[in-house]
């Protein structure tokens, strides 16, 4: 399924949004696409994302359109570091943001789009109101798994369909991914990662805001 745009409550099959989008005039061509915020990041929708990822690189592809990574916490973003996951991403041609809310909350400046121009970008993320991640309302937001979101960053149209379709290869041949299964959980636990809270001062009346 794929939701959107500008609501979280216009729900597509993904054999059917091409046909949607191309009915209401809303662009075919992805944009970017973005998985992560803390709605969907973690370490299985991270594994299942990478899955994917590694599928696609290993026969020859890179993401099409930029594809940005935001891990949810301090916690996950170390924890697919150090598990290799994140350098995985980069290789096919990912931006890991930092791990805060960013898009997510309209905290992206977005230098590749002119403001005002009509676009379309996928996500995982929560809401795809409009202005909702970049100030644009002409952004046709589409929230959806990060699954979908992989492929579609490696296929950069809104009517690929994983289920039946082909990307081709830079040797000629066609490639399909095949079904991630993911990891719940890191077989060797969570790495913390660093500590960044800082305790308030003993004394503040020297303070001055």
């Amino acid at each position: 399924m794929i939701n959107g745009p500008f609501t979280p409550d216009l729900a597509h099959t993904l054999d059917k949004v091409g046909d949607s989008a191309r009915e209401a005039g809303w662009p075919l061509d992805i944009s970017v696409s973005l998985i992560g915020s803390c709605t969907n990041s973690s370490y299985e929708d991270m594994t299942r994302a990478v899955e994917l990822t590694r599928q696609a690189h290993a026969a020859g592809l890179k993401f099409k359109v930029p594809f940005l990574v935001t891990p949810g916490s301090e916690q996950v973003r170390a924890t697919i570091v150090r598990d290799g996951i994140l350098t995985d991403f980069e290789k096919a041609g990912a931006v890991v943001l930092a791990n805060a809310c960013g898009p997510c909350i309209g905290q992206w400046d977005r230098e590749e789009a002119k403001r005002g121009e009509k676009n379309t970008i996928v996500t995982s993320y929560n809401r795809n109101f409009a202005k909702r991640n970049d100030g644009n309302i002409n952004t046709h937001a589409f929230v959806t798994s990060p699954d979908v979101c992989t492929v579609m960053g490696f296929a950069g149209t809104l009517d690929f369909n994983p289920a039946t379709d082909s990307i081709p290869t830079p040797d000629g041949k066609e490639f399909r991914f095949e079904p991630p299964k993911g990891t719940y959980l890191p077989p060797d636990g969570f790495d913390p990662g660093q500590d960044t809270y800082l305790p308030p001062a003993d004394d503040g009346s020297a303070f001055k805001g």
